[in-house]
């Protein structure tokens, strides 16, 4: 039934898109709400439209350890992709956004309140699986502290919201918090849960953080720099809910009394300003100085990879090099 529902990008590896596959299927089977139609819209989420990159990426790394426990591995998976989308379900609601995956958003359906409590939910399912995965304590205490870190994420993007005083540091800390880490979750609990090495394991992390960070930034540039008629998300988006990113942050320094000047209402900003602010971005190559700094993350990424064996080293190498490349 869900032969063709796992994203093209797997295709190249056989062997993680048949667990994805297998994934795909399961996934239905972890969302009991008790409400039917919202565990129609919820597995409609998990199932659809997603790349499942991070399930995706545990799966590659967890090729590496001794153990290969395939219903641990898989329930260890599905936690990773109910906690990611519990996450977006969250975003939808502070985002305001209309639509998830070409999809109407589950509080334009059924309004905020539901949408918190159903992302809410999602997490206790999170749990459910990470305990079919693993009876290690200190594996149950990661996977709690990694929802702690996304949280925390949120809870700076909420606090810098429409701060036009939001500096470099700051946005990369919220970025690793809300982004960076749970890719880096995903592959160091690959190795985890295949019992390989500790080294493995922290190498794994090291990688998924530093990938994170360029996919986010990468993704943030798109939000400048993408043609609103062809893109395949919303464009101008994060400077309308008040989400001052890199290339706004950097573009600012170059002239801060403009910035100053025309952020002054910035909640209340009409298209025309927000197409005059995104322009002085794109004039003062605030996504080309936001690009050089992604560039770094994926050069630590790409330079980790070469120390891990083969053939994970060359797939993984391919993989990033295709995800780093963002397209309008």
């Amino acid at each position: 039934m869900f032969t063709n529902m796992v994203h093209a990008l797997w295709q190249q590896f056989p062997a993680i898109n048949r667990k994805l596959n297998d994934l795909t299927q399961y996934l239905t089977t972890t969302v009991h709400s008790g409400n039917t139609e919202i565990d129609q819209q919820v597995t409609g989420l998990l199932t659809n439209g997603g790349k499942l990159l991070r399930p995706g990426l545990f799966y590659m790394f967890a090729q590496l350890g001794p153990v290969q426990d395939e219903k641990r591995q898989r329930a260890a998976a599905a936690a990773i992709e109910l906690l990611h989308v519990a996450t977006l379900i969250h975003d939808d609601v502070l985002d305001d956004a209309e639509l998830r995956h070409g999809q109407p958003t589950l509080q334009v359906r059924h309004g905020n309140k539901t949408a918190i409590y159903t992302g809410d939910f999602l997490f206790t399912s999170y749990f459910d699986e990470i305990l079919k995965a693993t009876d290690s304590h200190a594996e149950i205490q990661s996977a709690n502290d990694i929802m702690r870190f996304i949280l925390a994420g949120e809870l700076n993007q909420l606090a810098l919201n429409f701060d036009p005083q939001t500096t470099v540091t700051d946005y990369l800390t919220e970025i690793e918090g809300k982004t960076a880490r749970l890719f880096g979750f995903a592959m160091q609990f690959g190795v985890v849960i295949s019992k390989g090495t500790s080294s493995e394991a922290k190498v794994a992390q090291q990688i998924g953080i530093a990938l994170g960070m360029a996919y986010q930034i990468r993704d943030d540039i798109l939000d400048y720099v993408a043609n609103p008629s062809t893109a395949t998300k919303p464009v101008r988006h994060d400077l309308r809910e008040g989400a001052f990113t890199l290339p706004l942050i950097l573009a600012s320094q170059n002239d801060p009394d403009w910035f100053a000047q025309h952020l002054q209402d910035q909640q209340h900003l009409n298209d025309e300003a927000i197409q005059a602010i995104t322009q002085h971005v794109i004039d003062l190559d605030g996504p080309t100085h936001a690009e050089e700094l992604a560039q770094q993350y994926t050069e630590k990424a790409q330079s980790l990879i070469t120390t891990l064996p083969e053939p994970l080293a060359t797939e993984l190498g391919a993989l990033v090099s295709q995800l780093l490349v963002r397209h309008a």
